[in-house]
């Protein structure tokens, strides 16, 4: 494609394969060389090698869901990646079904990873813990065909060049005794001393979760140990906390609904300032569908108090939760960085495209799916907020008080990895513009980028919607608003007018944020970044809004005060709409400031070329066994 030619629907559907593999594709994101791509699998640090791995669900050659496998990549830093033998068809697959009629035979679902051999021994080995899959398909909703889902290891010697099946697979074959589930896959593998001590062992164990539940009754969070001498006896200790079918911790506008199934779970423990360590799950929830957020799928996390039951098991009580991700961001997982001491998450990034049953332009693309950036999670705390009438219903902070009566909001932090932003725009060209009170919307910048980072600050707003613009072309064409409304404490995507293809999703991305009502006398949470603000009332202010905000290709990372993340697609059919600039909402105001972007962020796999993309292949009814395991586009 000539570059500068705008696009339509109609000249995208008569061009041919890959022909728009550039086009909308990120650069600086961890990404499959091509095909479809969807959960992240393994993250992990191998200090005998002092390198980062990660696996990804993988159909290679193929644009859409089926025959899933783990492709693999590793890395020095988080953010410049290695294909593992190769980028060129299947060369980075690290992981593949055997066959039908074997126990792995039709997939090998998600899992995660450790450095170790099955002694619990850091040797150099490397130890994979996956859901092993022999029949299909399987949904929450449907009938759960007995051995559907087991899990199994997998061992690489030599560093995840090559990997070798456990011999005595599956390790765990069916799931809890009389569990009637809606599936039981995923396993969330880690040691975790603070449990070890809860219960009492005095060995150290690993501990696995799975997403699951129980039809007509709730999605379930099973937990397993295993003896960290041998990560092949693995015990159910039962469920880690129950809840009811698609309720919610608070509202569903403010928490989320938990649906009927867990997937992709996670359970870990953070340290606050003071080292007191807070207990948190993420889960990704199905069929929780509500009007103002389109998918059934949610990415929530929850803050929770656990507790040794008397049945020797753990018990968690949510105290506070929200969404992981309040976009189309799904399947988050995480992994202990032991080299940087710090807790590290990952997300699937799936397209958005509504034309044609969702395959419109995916042949001509020639992959589907991301990763997002690394994310860091961690205790949240801002000091001297004010009880007023949202902040402890809102459901998404835990709030306590100290001897003095002064109010600490904790919630769980996450911002995009400082050093991996300080390397992404290492060599980009960096713009900056002077701050402003504003009372209508201006353009800031007509010659932006769609490899970029925008940081902006804003604070004494009111009056209603305010926010920035991005990929704005110059005649006002196409652009994408992205704001905060005070009115039900909400930030949005506006993607009406993000594309002149109406085959690409335009619909608003909404996600709760309550900003912090503060006390004069001080509100300062140190590892948010400083406050100030709208006048909140006699003696407080209500915090400003710092906005972080990342657009690769069609890929936009929305982050807010280090709490708030929302992550969507657009997908512009002008290739100058680029420009970016402040969106003031009808009878709003708000001062704006400390406004800089960053253009050309540093490419993620400089080894591929740009173009990656494979010739796409079509399964046979007949390779697919009548589409058993995948519907063949």
């Amino acid at each position: 494609m000539a570059a500068g030619q705008n696009l339509d629907a109609s000249t995208i559907e008569a061009m041919g394969n890959n022909s728009l593999f550039t086009r909308w594709r990120p650069t600086s994101h961890f990404i499959a060389p091509a095909g479809w791509m969807n959960d992240p699998c393994g993250s992990m640090y191998d200090s005998t090698e002092d390198i980062y791995h990660l696996f990804y669900q993988w159909h290679p050659e193929h644009i859409n869901w089926g025959n899933i496998s783990w492709g693999h990549a590793t890395s020095k830093d988080l953010i410049t990646w290695t294909d593992v033998t190769g980028w060129q068809g299947y060369d980075a697959l690290a992981l593949g079904p055997t066959g039908n009629g074997t126990y792995n035979g039709l997939g090998i679902f998600s899992g995660t990873a450790q450095s170790i051999n099955l002694e619990g021994v850091q040797d150099g080995t490397l130890l994979a813990f996956y859901t092993s899959v022999s029949y299909l398909p399987t949904s929450w909703n449907a009938y759960y065909q007995p051995g559907t889902e087991t899990q199994s290891l997998a061992i690489s010697s030599d560093h995840g060049v090559t990997w070798q099946q456990y011999g005595d697979n599956p390790v765990i074959r069916h799931p809890p005794t009389g569990w009637n589930v809606t599936g039981w896959r995923d396993p969330f593998l880690e040691p975790f001393p603070e449990i070890d001590t809860l219960l009492n062992y005095d060995e150290p164990h690993y501990y696995a979760v799975f997403g699951s539940g129980i039809k007509g009754v709730g999605p379930r969070i099973p937990l397993y140990s295993a003896p960290a001498s041998n990560l092949t006896d693995w015990t159910f200790l039962g469920a880690l906390w129950e809840p009811a079918d698609n309720t919610s911790l608070a509202s569903v506008l403010n928490t989320g609904s938990y649906g009927f199934n867990f997937e992709v779970s996670g359970f870990f423990a953070l340290p606050d300032a003071e080292g007191d360590m807070h207990y948190f799950v993420n889960m990704g929830t199905e069929g929780g569908n509500v009007s103002f957020h389109e998918s059934s799928h949610w990415a929530l996390w929850n803050e929770g108090l656990v507790s040794a039951r008397s049945n020797g098991s753990v018990a968690f009580q949510p105290v506070a939760g929200g969404a992981g991700d309040w976009g189309i961001a799904y399947a988050l997982t995480s992994f202990n960085d032991t080299k940087h001491n710090r807790r590290v998450q990952w997300a699937w990034i799936p397209e958005d495209i509504v034309g044609d049953g969702g395959l419109f332009s995916a042949l001509q693309q020639g992959f589907q799916g991301s990763h997002s950036f690394p994310r860091q999670l961690y205790v949240n705390e801002v000091k001297g907020v004010v009880n007023d009438s949202e902040l402890v219903t809102s459901g998404n902070a835990r709030v306590t008080k100290n001897a003095q009566g002064a109010l600490t909001a904790s919630t769980l932090g996450v911002r995009p990895l400082p050093d991996v932003v300080a390397r992404l725009r290492a060599n980009a060209t960096k713009s900056s513009f002077r701050g402003a009170k504003y009372d209508a919307s201006k353009i800031l910048c007509l010659a932006g980028s769609t490899s970029m980072q925008m940081t902006a600050s804003i604070s004494d707003y009111s009056g209603g919607q305010v926010g920035f613009t991005v990929a704005a072309s110059p005649g006002g064409e196409e652009y994408t608003n992205i704001y905060f409304d005070p009115s039900n404490y909400t930030l949005n995507v506006d993607r009406y007018h993000s594309s002149l293809i109406s085959e690409f999703n335009n619909a608003t991305n909404v996600g709760f944020f309550y900003p912090y009502t503060l006390s004069a006398k001080g509100g300062y949470g140190a590892k948010t970044g400083g406050y100030g603000g709208a006048q909140g009332g006699s003696g407080s202010t209500k915090e400003a809004l710092t906005f972080n905000i990342f657009l690769d290709g069609s890929l936009l990372e929305v982050y807010v005060n280090d709490r708030f993340v929302l992550t969507t697609r657009i997908y512009p059919s002008r290739t100058d709409s680029t420009g970016v600039g402040v969106f003031i909402g009808q009878g709003a105001s708000a001062r704006v400031s400390n406004v800089q972007m960053w253009t050309g962020l540093a490419n993620a796999f400089p080894q591929r070329p740009a173009n990656s993309s494979s010739v796409l292949v079509f399964d046979t009814a007949a390779e697919t066994n009548n589409y058993t395991w995948w519907t063949g586009n």
